[in-house]
């Protein structure tokens, strides 16, 4: 199965490490399901993570882990297909 997990998705994942957020994550880590993600996303992270009241939350090193895992999946360079999502900043994950 291939998901496409939101980047809150992914950062709740490293603010509460009990929650469901974290079970996803830790389930993508164990091989039971194969993640997909592109540069516009991974973009999206770095950006994100530099936010004042991320930083405040963030470990650093947990974020870079994050990306350099996410590297790992399956990234899709271009998006071929227009979608509209309700936040116009979520179109690229729903292509």
């Amino acid at each position: 199965m291939r998901v496409v997990l939101d980047t809150n998705i992914l950062f709740s994942a490293l603010i509460s490490p009990h929650g469901a957020p974290d079970a996803i994550y830790r389930a993508w880590r164990a091989a039971r399901f194969e993640v997909v993600t592109s540069r516009m996303q991974l973009d999206e992270i770095r950006r994100a993570s530099r936010y004042p009241k991320l930083q405040a939350i963030l470990q650093p090193a947990k974020v870079g882990a994050m990306i350099n895992n996410l590297q790992r999946a399956v990234v899709l360079e271009r998006l071929t297909i227009e979608v509209e999502a309700d936040d116009p900043d979520d179109s690229f994950l729903l292509a």
